[in-house]
C-alpha cells in the first residue's frame, strides 16, 4: 500500500510514477524458485517495465525493515514517522551512482529532520545480495520505509516528506 501512496504523492508533485503490480510470488512459483530468488524474479519485471516504458528514469524499490519499532520510528514535533533507510548494493560496477542518488535524497530528508533517516547502508560481499537490481540503472534506489511494526499513519507522515525529498533530488532531470 505504501507504494501506491508514494506514487500518488509523487504524481501530485508533478513526477509521473508507476507502481509494479505483478506478483513476484507467481514468478517464483512458475520458475520453481525459492524465496531467496526474489530479486531474480523482480528483475524480470523491472527489465520488462523499463523496456516497455522508455521514459522511465528512476527506479525505487520500496521495502519495510524487520527491525524493532524503536529503531524504525521517530518522533518529530510530537508527530510519529517511519524512519527511512537507504540500502545500496556495492557488488556491481557503477554502484557509486546509485549511492550518489541515495545520498541526495538522504540529504533532502535531513533538511526536514536528521531524525527521519537511518542513513545509508552499503552492502556487499559474501552472504549478501550486494546488487539489489541496482545494476539495471544508475538511478535505482532501495528504500526501507519504516518496519513491520509501523502503522499507516507513520508511513503516510514519512511519505509526505520522502516524496518531496525525492522530487527535490531529481527535479533538475525533469
Amino acid at each position: 500500500m505504501a507504494s501506491y501512496i508514494l506514487r500518488e504523492s509523487l504524481n501530485d508533485l508533478g513526477l509521473p510514477t508507476l507502481v509494479e503490480t505483478n506478483d513476484i510470488t507467481e514468478i517464483l512459483r512458475i520458475n520453481n524458485w525459492k524465496y531467496k530468488y526474489s530479486y531474480q524474479a523482480s528483475k524480470i519485471l523491472l527489465e520488462d517495465a523499463r523496456d516497455k516504458n522508455s521514459n522511465l528514469t528512476y527506479f525505487i524499490d520500496l521495502h519495510r525493515d524487520s527491525m524493532n519499532y524503536n529503531i524504525t520510528t521517530a518522533t518529530i514535533n510530537n508527530k510519529q514517522y517511519a524512519k527511512v533507510l537507504f540500502v545500496v548494493g556495492k557488488d556491481h560496477e557503477g554502484y557509486e551512482e546509485n549511492l550518489a542518488l541515495a545520498e541526495k535524497i538522504n540529504k533532502e530528508l535531513k533538511e526536514f529532520s536528521p531524525d527521519i533517516t537511518r542513513g545509508i547502508s552499503l552492502k556487499g560481499g559474501n552472504g549478501v545480495n550486494g546488487i539489489y537490481n541496482q545494476d539495471i540503472s544508475p538511478n535505482a534506489v532501495l528504500i526501507e520505509l519504516g518496519g513491520q511494526y509501523n502503522n499507516i499513519t507513520e508511513i503516510n507522515n514519512t511519505i509526505e516528506i520522502l516524496s518531496k525529498a525525492i522530487f527535490e533530488s531529481v527535479k533538475g532531470d525533469l
